[in-house]
């Protein structure tokens, strides 16, 4: 029989939802697909026994398809009816095909945890559905509806956080960030509309825009602390709602079962400054040069107490300022650093430790690159690298006094800090990256050799042999230090002509040097061979100390401790989301720093026991002061006792 399109639309449009009586759960009966209706088989319903989960307090659609055999001149109406209230009057319908329409209601938010049934009574009519005095052949149809129904506590057990509550440490009128990670389950990562963060204290600053769907259900939550409202010194507490929507999260009127999840934030706000005595600590010495010493073992003797530390002061950035190996040199109570300040130009700075106030500053006008600075013997070294500008300089600690400025033919590549040995200082000198002594008590260059090191590094020395280590040739070079004569080296030189980066050597004082270079691997200074290399990525440098080797995996969001004899893992540390690259060691500590943020790993029970709202290159003066230089010239001491 042909098909009344026009009957077909006057269904849809005349369409009454009836809902009648109250919820609850029990049995329901009916003729479904209509077999048991001869007079109503024209009509068939599709699921003839619709089923459905859901979880407590929300509601979700329920649609069935209704295909009609035959048609009819006389328009319609139709209605359905639900006696214990298991779906709601929130309805709609769409034209599926010709002779077919899809009704989608909705299950009730209130339903309780548990199994609901119901009976769906249809009724077609030529007058209104609730009476319904005219039926049309058939009427009533009966579609059962089964409704299962998850606790509440079902709901929240969907979505995992990565920690239970939150602490944050900041200044007055400064921001800083806290990051929290989402895991979804599989079900409630497909349904997801849209997920954001709402702070009903306003602690912190949530992005104009809302997270996206991630198709793995990971989500990662930065934060920043709030600055607009000026927090003064003090205490602040709040719950984060992680909320997930079918709508805005920002509105949140249509809440994903289970949402919202309860994070607890502290915000803890110090006073900036803290200008208490100093005084020599025992076990430690000056910070001369990069990671502290001559071996580059970045570790000082002492234990330290993450309860006592506070921020002493900080020194704000250059305008400018980008140094990509930046770091500090400590002696005599100042420290030493060089920035790039206004129109770029370099400057070399003497900050007191007591006070923070810049003791003198030089500047290094028309230069092309300053490279960190090392300090000893009541002297400042720094080297400059560019075309025609290439020199060693040397400056008085006390007053800033040029005392020698002598040439050298390195061109154009950034270094580490010169090393310093006594009066001996080695550093680079060379067209490409040459490995130089200087002697400060002849104030000339003793000896200058070839070593075909580019990028970054710092020599490293125990006083009888020089150390350098470059990539991608994977060579341990070891020269004489009387007179720079090769000793010896261990690895096979690169076939072919590249650019040469350098990784930092790290002396055990075992007879071992250690490199973190991609690969963690150890050198026997001994048999002159490599002892042992690890499988997976090492990022950023190595430190040694309390007889252990510590460095990063996982792209820097690990610490590991190796045992320096096989490299064997002794244990890992999950330091978060941040890539770390810094580490520094002390008998119960181990300080890690990415470019945001820094960290206290307690050595004993392998946790993350303080941080810091600032990263960069780590030092720690000999009288008990950490320094966290970023490579814009932010720098930030902390007292540690």
């Amino acid at each position: 029989m042909k098909v009344d399109v026009r009957g077909l639309l006057a269904c849809a449009l005349a369409f009454t939802l009836a809902a009648c009586g109250g919820g609850g759960s029990g049995g329901g009966g009916g003729s479904g697909s209509g077999t048991s209706n001869p007079d109503g088989a024209w009509l068939t319903f599709d699921p003839a026994a619709p089923t459905v989960s859901q979880y407590e307090g929300e509601s979700m659609p329920v649609s069935v398809t209704a295909t009609s055999s035959r048609t009819f001149a006389q328009s319609f109406n139709i209605g359905i009816i639900d006696t214990k209230g298991v779906v709601t009057t929130d309805v709609s319908v769409s034209g599926a095909s010709a002779m077919s329409y899809v009704a989608t209601l909705r299950t009730a938010p209130n339903l309780s945890a548990g199994t609901h049934t119901t009976s769906l009574e249809v009724r077609v009519c030529e007058d209104a559905p609730l009476t319904c005095a005219k039926p049309f052949p058939g009427s009533p149809w009966h579609v059962p509806l089964t409704v299962q129904v998850k606790s509440r506590t079902d709901a929240a057990a969907r979505l995992t956080l990565s920690v239970p509550s939150l602490s944050v440490t900041t200044y007055p009128g400064e921001a800083t960030t806290v990051t929290f990670e989402a895991q979804l389950d599989k079900e409630l990562a497909r349904r997801v509309a849209s997920i954001g963060v709402f702070d009903p204290a306003s602690l912190t600053v949530t992005p104009p825009d809302q997270m996206t769907l991630a198709p793995d259900g990971h989500y990662v939550f930065t934060l920043s602390t709030a600055t607009s409202n000026a927090l003064a010194v003090g205490t602040y507490n709040s719950n984060l709602q992680l909320r997930m929507c079918d709508d805005d999260v920002r509105t949140c009127q249509r809440p994903v079962a289970g949402s919202p999840w309860t994070l607890p934030l502290t915000v803890n706000v110090k006073s900036p400054t803290n200008l208490s005595a100093l005084a020599p600590v025992n076990g430690l010495g000056s910070w001369t040069t990069y990671q502290g010493n001559a071996a580059h073992t970045g570790f000082v003797d002492a234990s330290l107490d993450p309860a006592t530390f506070t921020r002493r002061w900080q020194l704000s950035s250059a305008v400018n300022s980008e140094s990509r190996y930046a770091s500090t040199a400590i002696d005599n109570g100042r420290v030493f650093i060089v920035r790039q300040g206004v129109n770029t130009q370099w400057e070399l700075l003497a900050i007191s430790e007591d006070s923070g106030t810049i003791a003198w500053n030089v500047e290094l006008t028309n230069l092309n690159h300053v490279n960190p600075p090392a300090a000893a013997n009541g002297r400042v070294y720094v080297t400059s690298t560019g075309h025609e500008d290439t020199y060693l300089w040397v400056y008085s600690q006390a007053t800033g006094a040029l005392l020698k400025q002598t040439a050298m033919s390195s061109q154009w590549s950034n270094y580490s800090a010169p090393t310093v040995v006594g009066t001996d200082v080695y550093s680079i000198d060379g067209y490409y990256g040459g490995l130089a002594k200087y002697a400060d008590q002849e104030g000339k260059f003793a000896w200058t050799v070839p070593s075909t090191v580019e990028e970054g590094w710092s020599p490293a020395t125990d006083g009888r042999f020089v150390y350098t280590y470059s990539t991608p040739d994977n060579i341990l070079k070891v020269f004489d230090a009387a007179d720079g004569g090769s000793a010896y080296a261990i690895g096979a030189p690169y076939p072919y002509s590249t650019y040469f980066t350098a990784a930092p050597v790290v002396l055990t004082g075992t007879g071992q040097a250690i490199v973190a270079s991609g690969q963690l691997m150890a050198f026997d200074l001994a048999t002159h061979t490599r002892a042992w290399v690890l499988d997976g990525y090492t990022f950023g440098m190595a430190a040694y100390g309390n007889g252990t080797v510590y460095a990063f995996g996982a792209n820097g969001r690990t610490l590991e401790a190796h045992a320096p004899a096989n490299g064997n893992l002794l244990w890992t540390v999950d330091l978060g989301n941040n890539d770390f690259s810094n580490v520094i060691v002390t008998r119960n500590l181990a300080f890690v720093s990415s470019s945001t943020a820094t960290q206290a790993v307690d050595l004993n029970t392998r946790k993350v026991v303080w941080t810091y709202p600032q990263g960069g290159n780590l030092a720690i003066s000999q009288r008990g002061v950490l320094y966290i230089l970023t490579s814009a010239g932010k720098l930030a001491a902390v007292n540690l006792r």
